[in-house]
């Protein structure tokens, strides 16, 4: 009786916050299935042996069946309201609109210890799967709730860890509540022993490779400790890639970090997951020195890129987000990796570039110690003009432009006489890196439009073809 009060005072904040968080419809169907739960608690009184409890299980089944239905239906309707839900929902409703069939025409024939045994379990399992979503969104909410009262942090930051948060720690929350999730269904199908005892008895299936013992249990243990071992490291490594946490942390120590940890925690992982597999790890000497020809033969390459990475990590020559050039590839590096990196280049092409080459070739970053840079505009104009005007004319329109700084100030040199007999000036610079070609190309335009607006006529090359008869 405790139990079945405490479960109603749950259902009823859950049918309050709900559909709050996610889309109002779903309350007629929350609203059902606590029809549904107080229908079930009234027939615990009545006498099994009596028609009523069988008809009122006939309708309880009838309402479910319905709600699945539709509540379904909603959700396909509405994805983005039930995000990550709707995936698992799309496959547990036709599963269990199929159950409760089974469970109709059992109660119809007259077997109804069957009809309440499946019933009951779809009941708690669904129950279950709307708590354990409704918590998982409380706690995310209230999370980001506090981050947004933490009046210390800028707007920029507060975003930037709230999205990392939605992105990151709320699938964490769900999959944890999906595993609760799915033990206590499989409890309350009353299978959970016959599981539990079906895969010890298949854990102890061995097999003897000379002197080492392999069991069934032991490679499911290594794959399990090695797949959960590289989730996370996976996990972890991209949190440090998240925008929010690259703006805390000094340039450039967020990516090494990820990298440090990716490598680390996936090698522990590793040699976790053998050791449980009960391999002794002294046994394999063998392996480590055929690994050791094989370096030196064909693996040379992989090592070095390797060991360029873990450079990279360290001593930071590069960085995600830098401007770098190498080779004839051109752009901004977007990944380092333990192998190799990518760069995406501004034809808009992803160029996968070998840490070694990062390391033993010529790079030039241009973003690595500022995004400052040094710019010129090259014109020319016919000889008949003033140059000291040319050189004023052309400092003015360099202040003028939003993108150039003002100190140091923006100067123009005359370069004297080409080999036309024009006058040569250069207009130099300084503005940021991002925007150094639209400013070089807006400068350009004011310069024409200036001059053609006072007048100064723009040098025209003449070639004259001079034909020469000789003489014999």
């Amino acid at each position: 009786m405790l139990l079945n009060f405490f479960v109603l005072i749950i259902l009823l904040g859950v049918i309050k916050i709900l559909p709050k968080l996610t889309h109002p419809r779903i309350l007629i169907y929350l609203v059902g299935i606590l029809f549904i739960y107080l229908i079930n608690i009234g027939a615990t009184y009545l006498e099994t042996s009596s028609l009523v409890p069988r008809i009122l299980k006939l309708l309880q089944i009838a309402i479910f069946y319905f709600i699945l239905k539709n509540s379904n239906k909603l959700i396909k309707e509405n994805p983005d309201d039930f995000i990550r839900i709707n995936k698992i929902y799309k496959f547990i409703a036709p599963f269990y609109m199929l159950i409760l069939i089974v469970a109709f025409i059992a109660n119809v024939i007259g077997m109804v210890g069957l009809s309440r045994f499946l019933f009951k379990g779809i009941l708690t399992s669904v129950v279950l799967l709307m708590v354990l979503y409704t918590s998982v969104k409380i706690i995310t909410s209230i999370i980001v709730l506090l981050l947004k009262l933490r009046t210390k942090f800028e707007l920029q930051t507060v975003t930037t860890i709230v999205d990392a948060t939605n992105k990151r720690f709320q699938p964490i929350l769900f999959w944890a509540g999906m595993l609760v999730w799915l033990l206590f269904t499989v409890k309350g199908f009353e299978v959970l022993e016959f599981l539990m005892a079906w895969i010890d008895k298949s854990l102890h299936l061995t097999w003897a490779l000379g002197e080492t013992i392999i069991s069934l249990g032991g490679i499911l243990s290594f794959l399990t400790i090695f797949t959960i071992t590289i989730l996370i490291a996976k996990l972890i490594a991209s949190i440090f890639l998240d925008d929010w946490m690259v703006s805390i942390l000094p340039r450039g120590i967020a990516p090494g970090i990820s990298l440090t940890l990716r490598i680390v925690l996936i090698s522990i992982g590793f040699y976790i997951g053998v050791s449980s597999a009960g391999i002794d790890l002294s046994k394999l000497g063998f392996i480590i020195g055929a690994l050791g020809v094989g370096i030196g033969f064909g693996l040379q390459n992989v090592v070095l890129n390797f060991i360029a990475g873990l450079i990279l990590a360290f001593e930071r020559p590069i960085n995600i987000g830098d401007t770098i050039e190498v080779d004839s590839e051109f752009g901004i590096v977007t990944n380092i990796g333990v192998r190799s990196s990518n760069i995406k280049t501004y034809d808009g092409y992803e160029a996968i570039i070998p840490n070694g080459d990062l390391i033993s070739k010529k790079v030039v970053n241009w973003t690595l110690s500022d995004r400052d840079r040094k710019s010129k505009v090259l014109f020319r104009t016919a000889s008949n003009v003033d140059p000291k005007e040319i050189l004023e004319l052309s400092n003015t329109i360099g202040l003028n432009n939003d993108s150039v700084f003002k100190d140091p100030k923006p100067f123009t040199y005359f370069k004297g006489f080409d080999e036309n007999g024009n006058l040569k000036f250069e207009l130099w610079y300084w503005t940021t890196f991002s925007e150094a070609l639209s400013s070089k190309h807006i400068i350009s335009l004011a310069i024409f439009d200036k001059l053609k607006e006072e007048g100064v006529v723009a040098p025209t090359p003449v070639r004259r073809i001079v034909k020469d008869n000789g003489s014999r």
